[in-house]
């Protein structure tokens, strides 16, 4: 039996990567009792989750340094640069 590694694009497997280091980099900008997720990234447009909108609110206060720090911290590991950040509510981020 194959291991699952063979049948999924090594792309994807990457980009999983990167996004779970981007959510644990962002959670400094989260309070305590609230997280965000990097649910996205693609053609320089980062996706932002989080379960309630009041933590949105804060990533939107702070998008310029988000937007600053992201491109620093992971420029290796990124292609394009980001110049933009979407946010929205997710549900169950756990699915």
């Amino acid at each position: 039996m194959k291991k699952l590694d063979s049948h999924i694009d090594i792309r994807i497997l990457e980009k999983a990567k990167v996004l779970q280091m981007m959510t644990e980099y962002l959670n400094k900008y989260s309070s305590s009792e609230s997280i965000c997720y990097a649910c996205n990234l693609e053609d320089g447009v980062l996706t932002l989750g989080s379960t309630d909108s009041s933590s949105l609110s804060v990533l939107r206060n702070f998008q310029r340094d988000i937007i600053k720090d992201i491109n620093s911290e992971f420029n290796r590991f990124i292609k394009k640069k980001i110049y933009k950040i979407k946010l929205k509510i997710i549900q169950n981020p756990t699915v």
